[in-house]
This record gives C-alpha cells, sequence and structure tokens, in this order.
C-alpha cells in the first residue's frame, strides 16, 4: 500500500510534457498492486487522444485488455484480477494519456525516471517489455540493448532478473498469434 501512495504522489506531481489525463490516477491503477509483484509487464501508454479506454478503466472497452484476455485465456472482464492473483502488474512506459501518437516518444523520455522508480520499489523477478517503447525505456533504465526487431522474443539477464522484449499485446493480437502461448507463458510462469 506504501508503495502504490509514493508511484501515486510521482506521477501526480509530474509536469515534464502536455497530457490529456493521468489514467493512472484517474482509475486507480495501484490498487491492483499484487501483494508481491513477481513480474512487471510494461506496455507502451494509455491510448492516444481524447478517449476513456484504458486497462484500468473498467467502464469502457479497451483494446489492450482484450488483447490480454486472448494472452491469459480468460474472459475480459477477467483480466485485471487475473494478472493481480499471478503477482504480474502490468503498468505503462507512458504513465499519462497522449495527446496523439507522435508525442509518445518524448513522453517516454520523460517518464523513464518513473519506471525507473516503479521498478526500484516493486522489484520484480522479471519485467516483461511490449513494444518499441517499453522496450526503450527497459533498456534504457537497465542498461540493455533492445532488439531493433520486435517481431519475435528476445530474453536476457540483467543481476537477477530476468528481462523479455516482446511484441505489443495488441501486435499480437492483430499479427503475431503464433506467439501468444510462449509470450502468455513468459507472463504467468
Amino acid at each position: 500500500m506504501e508503495n502504490a501512495k509514493r508511484l501515486e504522489s510521482r506521477i501526480a506531481s509530474c509536469r515534464r510534457c502536455p497530457f490529456v489525463d493521468k489514467p493512472f490516477l484517474l482509475h486507480r491503477v495501484y490498487s491492483w498492486l499484487p501483494s508481491r509483484v513477481r513480474v512487471l509487464a510494461i506496455g507502451e501508454s494509455p491510448p492516444p487522444g481524447r478517449k476513456e479506454g484504458s486497462l484500468y478503466n473498467l467502464e469502457s472497452f479497451d483494446r489492450l485488455r482484450l488483447s490480454l484476455s486472448l494472452l491469459l485465456g480468460v474472459r475480459m472482464e477477467e483480466v485485471l484480477e487475473t494478472l493481480r492473483s499471478s503477482s504480474i502488474f502490468f503498468t505503462a512506459a507512458v504513465k499519462c494519456r497522449p495527446p496523439d501518437r507522435r508525442s509518445l516518444e518524448g513522453m517516454r523520455r520523460n517518464c523513464v525516471p518513473l519506471l525507473k522508480g516503479e521498478l526500484e520499489l516493486l522489484r520484480p523477478e522479471r519485467v516483461v517489455a511490449m513494444g518499441r517503447f517499453a522496450s526503450a525505456s527497459v533498456g534504457e533504465i537497465l542498461g540493455l540493448r533492445p532488439p531493433e526487431d520486435l517481431r519475435g522474443v528476445v530474453k536476457e539477464r540483467k543481476g537477477g532478473m530476468e528481462v523479455f522484449f516482446t511484441p505489443h499485446p495488441n501486435y499480437l493480437f492483430r499479427f503475431g498469434r503464433d506467439l501468444i502461448g510462449e509470450v502468455g507463458k513468459i507472463l504467468r510462469t
């Protein structure tokens, strides 16, 4: 609970870039933290623009939640509880909702200290960077070179932590269904 408050406070006080809203605060994302985070899965960002959707907004449809339901083999409405009960926390490289897709890279760079703080506080055994922006941030924080081609899975080790670079779940749902079993296993084992 203390970690959740610290993380929320860091996001609330951040003013590094223009944003639409802060879904991590609006939807109390950190209330879904498992008691111990075994796997920290990192996606890109909340959907850009003036949208309602966000993984943790259970009041509206979210494409990421749909893709994760396929990866985890559960119904959409079971995704968040399945993640928590499996000691998985799904976060994002960009914490605030970007005004548009063009803003993502600048926001990603500005959010690196927030993601680094999240890694330090949560101390997961495994990190799964899902997509180009998540991979760039994780690589920067851990001093690893992310793969140039994210159409497959790459495993690294940093200290005692396993680090996986994978395609984004929405990419898997649309173009990489042959990887769904492997990435689902990485998340759950």
